[in-house]
């Protein structure tokens, strides 16, 4: 117990001394474990970082392991599309190995992954009631509300995934208002805490600059609440290719978001410096940037010659 105490204290002080921009990337993208092991100083061996990494604190070290399984596949499932779509693009041929169905399975995981994440032991402390948690009020855990935020928005972006796929279950279809519903809630709970930052000290300009991207999921989400498969169906019979991208675009979102959460924990455990957090979290930015633009160009052509407007909306064409 008197180590646990002494671990728990190390762990409170390092936390405070974290610079304001990782605080912000663990509350807007979630964020480290509440429980690590404190740094022993010198090199991070691979025996010593996969201790840190696999936590006590994780039950049966379910989100470490879902954790590793949803990234490893995500990242094979990205750099198998870049390299067909960069390929289509040179030289008008180009081919997918990875199976789609193992890429369903690494969604699975990912769930799992975003589900266990919320272990109250693995959630930053302190928090008295869901408001706290929630990052509502004075005393409101912004972290604490990343994790959960980041988890939830893990679902949504899956969910939008799905949905425009021809596979997706006719049954699930009336849960759109719902799932849409929720979707623009978690949105506004996400701009809500990155601008809860302002007041602690973060830049207002660094704040919107953080929050703009994320209104890209308003359209999306207003279509399925208000219209549902009518929309799919009309947007799908005008650009053939638009299902398949706005698949791959919101997979690769959320495994960005996932990535980034992975990255942060690492740095908390010491497992990663601050300057390979930020790298790799520029990193993950910026194979997102390339896939999606690209993948849009070769799936879409018509939203890269005057239709701007359609890919920024997802409104149909009269």
């Amino acid at each position: 117990m008197a180590t646990e105490e002494k671990q728990a204290s190390e762990v409170a002080e390092a936390a405070g001394t974290e610079d304001l921009a990782g605080d912000v990337a663990a509350s807007a993208g979630g964020g480290g474990a509440a429980v690590v092991t404190p740094a022993s100083g010198g090199t991070v061996t691979l025996e010593l970082a996969i201790r840190r990494m696999f936590t006590r604190a994780d039950f049966w070290h379910i989100h470490a392991v879902t954790g590793t399984i949803h990234t490893v596949i995500g990242l094979v499932y990205i750099i198998d599309v870049l390299q067909a779509d960069t390929s289509r693009f040179f030289t008008g041929a180009g081919t997918e190995h990875l199976p789609f169905p193992i890429v369903l399975w690494s969604m699975l995981f990912g769930a799992i992954n975003a589900l266990s994440g919320l272990q109250p032991a693995l959630l930053p402390r302190p928090f008295k009631d869901v408001l706290q948690l929630l990052g509502i009020g004075e005393n409101g855990n912004l972290k604490a509300a990343g994790f959960v935020n980041t988890a939830a928005f893990y679902f949504f972006l899956t969910y939008q995934s799905l949905r425009v796929l021809p596979e997706y279950p006719v049954w699930l279809q009336p849960f759109d208002p719902l799932f849409a519903g929720a979707t623009l809630v978690a949105l506004v709970h996400a701009i809500f805490i990155i601008n809860s930052w302002v007041s602690r000290g973060l830049s207002q300009g660094f704040a919107l600059g953080m929050s703009l991207p994320l209104l890209l999921n308003v359209p999306p989400s207003y279509h399925l609440l208000l219209e549902g498969q009518a929309w799919v169906d009309k947007l799908t019979a005008i650009y053939p290719g638009w299902p398949l991208l706005f698949f791959s675009a919101n997979y690769a979102l959320a495994w960005a978001g996932s990535f980034v959460t992975l990255v942060l924990s690492l740095y908390e455990r010491k497992v990663c410096s601050i300057t390979d957090r930020l790298l790799l979290t520029l990193l993950a930015g910026a194979i997102t940037f390339v896939l999606i633009p690209l993948r849009g160009y070769l799936l879409v052509p018509e939203w890269f010659q005057g239709q701007w407007m359609v890919m920024l909306t997802l409104t149909p064409p009269s």
